[in-house]
């Protein structure tokens, strides 16, 4: 059950820094539109600050899912590390 409760984490996690993403794009936004308009690449219609949320929002959804992988994989590797000790620690007892 610790993979569903893994799994569980990093979808929560990606969608919790895809709405800080988006937020902070809308941030951004608000305080430098010229900034958002030239880095996104953003035509003339629309709203500017939806444009920076739906970005910022994507941006957000990759790192978290990539940050939240990472953590995935160093808690497998201890979890690796810890089964091998304990068959080497099985396997020759001092």
């Amino acid at each position: 059950m610790s993979f569903i409760r893994y799994f569980i984490s990093i979808v929560a996690g990606a969608l919790a820094a895809s709405a800080l993403g988006g937020v902070f794009a809308c941030v951004v936004a608000l305080i430098s539109p010229e900034f958002v308009s030239t880095l996104f690449g953003h035509g003339t219609q629309g709203s500017l600050v939806r444009y920076a949320a739906g970005v910022g929002m994507i941006w957000g959804l990759f790192l978290g899912t990539a940050a939240m992988g990472f953590c995935l994989l160093l808690v497998t590797l201890v979890q690796v590390a810890r089964i091998i000790r304990k068959k080497s620690d099985a396997q020759n007892p001092s």
